[in-house]
């Protein structure tokens, strides 16, 4: 019954022929009117942004906001995406899979969370989900996170990513919890106490001493969700400032915190004491002398709202697709380490070595540089035990945008430059990632500079949690 409404559902939204004709007159037209120098791409880039264009008016049948705001949001990573398909459902929600973005060592799947019931999701709802797979000890999240909230389709767009997964089988999304009452302030700013005056207190039924409330209310414009109730010294000396929820809400994470003039933070929190409709928190370092020099006070975390999260487990199976790799072959000596693969993707570099002389660190130093002369911009993301062809450990480095291995001229290693090998053979996708359980079923379609010809792999299994309700990138 659900499958045939979502499917007559699905065609009556399919773009008019006039729309789609529209579409392929823009994407034959190169989308010149952004009349920007385009970087060149490489003949996996090249197909998958060919397929992008056929995926765009598929996904358009669904709902133009979702493949073009995911595009959008992509940039220069959205020809690497290939598309994702299947659906569960369960409590009057529905998960459907967008697409994924996979080179082996990097995962990261797009899925979207609709509220078929209706009225229940809100700018601030929480997914829980992780990408299960092949387990492995060299498994890393990172991170699930809400992109987007179309209020009027009720419907959030999803990022789950990990680190590890094997693109030999598939692997499954599961998303174990939607919380709508999720949310969290970065900061509300409160007027700091007049003086450092005592006030009256009270002991809670364990034992703690807290401030009585309402001696010094006062709210902010930042939020209606709290206030703070009483703020100041006790008797002793410590310094409170006691918090009040709004009604229906709850605050068990939340920390409050004077600041001085500079922004610079006084003090540090010491407890926080759940009291009658809020929460009382107890800041170290500071004294009645220090009332002075406070200009603002901020109340930051997490917190709850009156509403019910929906609870249930919907489950996909995801097929990564891993992008094209090449893996350059060495033997060098450098430091405490000898390193014996370096692997590039458009999406990462891993290097893979031993530690000797009993190193107990992870390698840190990677430059890689273009054939123009500058340098691709990295994120170090790892350092784990287990790497590639039975080698000791390795170490992960994102790129904050994709790079064509082609415009790769070389990588800088603890100060040492290894210029890679140009046309030493094509470019043929292979799965690529730590080798921690033996060999793989099949062999890898992996090429490797300096040995001319495909290489067996190695497979590994990897668990990735991705359950942090974070409602955008964390910083």
């Amino acid at each position: 019954m659900f499958q045939s409404d979502y499917r007559r559902e699905m065609d009556r939204l399919a773009p008019s022929r006039p729309a789609m004709e529209k579409l392929e007159g823009l994407l034959a037209e190169g989308l010149a009117e952004e009349r920007r120098p385009r970087r060149r791409l490489g003949r996996r880039a090249a197909l998958a942004l060919a397929l992008c264009g056929a995926l765009t008016a598929t996904a358009l049948a669904a709902g133009p906001s979702v493949w073009e705001g995911l595009t959008h949001r992509l940039g220069d990573f959205a020809p690497y995406m290939t598309a994702a398909q299947g659906t569960a459902a369960e409590q009057g929600v529905e998960v459907a899979l967008v697409g994924s973005i996979s080179d082996g060592y990097v995962s990261k799947v797009y899925f979207t969370v609709t509220d078929r019931t209706g009225g229940r999701f809100n700018s601030h709802t929480a997914i829980s989900a992780r990408l299960d797979g092949a387990l492995s000890g060299a498994a890393g999240s990172l991170g699930c996170q809400v992109l987007e909230f179309d209020q009027a389709a009720g419907r959030l767009l999803v990022e789950a990513g990990a680190t590890g997964l094997s693109g030999d089988a598939p692997v499954t999304l599961e998303v174990s919890g939607i919380d709508p009452g999720f949310r969290r302030v970065q900061e509300a700013r409160f007027r700091p106490p007049a003086s450092g005056q005592a006030l009256d207190t009270e002991t809670t039924a364990e034992g703690d001493v807290v401030l009585k409330a309402g001696q010094t209310p006062q709210d902010s414009p930042d939020t209606a969700d709290f206030s703070i109730s009483s703020m100041g010294f006790d008797g002793q000396g410590r310094f409170h400032i006691r918090l009040t929820m709004a009604e229906g809400f709850t605050g068990d994470g939340l920390l409050a915190v004077p600041y001085d003039a500079g922004n610079e933070q006084m003090g540090s929190t010491l407890e926080r004491i759940a009291v009658d409709g809020g929460m009382d928190c107890v800041v170290g370092g500071i004294t009645p002398a220090d009332a002075a020099d406070m200009a603002y006070i901020r109340v930051y975390g997490t917190y709850r709202g009156p509403e019910a999260p929906i609870e249930g487990t919907w489950s996909l199976p995801v097929t990564l697709e891993p992008a094209e790799a090449r893996t350059l072959t060495l033997e060098r000596e450098l430091g405490n380490f000898r390193v014996g693969l370096v692997e590039l993707s458009p999406l990462s570099v891993a290097v893979s070595y031993d530690r000797l002389h009993g190193e107990p660190g992870f390698l840190s130093s990677l430059q890689v540089t273009r054939k123009d002369g500058t340098q691709a911009a990295l994120e170090m993301k790892t350092g784990s035990a287990g790497g590639a062809d039975g080698l000791d450990a390795y170490s992960l480095w994102l790129f904050t945008q994709p790079v064509e291995l082609d415009d790769i001229a070389s990588v800088t290693i603890r100060g040492e430059t290894i210029s890679l090998p140009q046309g030493a053979a094509s470019l043929t996708r292979r799965p690529c990632g730590p080798a921690l359980l033996g060999p793989r079923r099949s062999p890898a379609k992996r090429v490797r500079w300096g040995e001319g010809g495909p290489a067996e792999g190695m497979s590994f299994r990897v668990y990735a949690d991705a359950n942090d309700p974070q409602l955008g990138p964390t910083p």
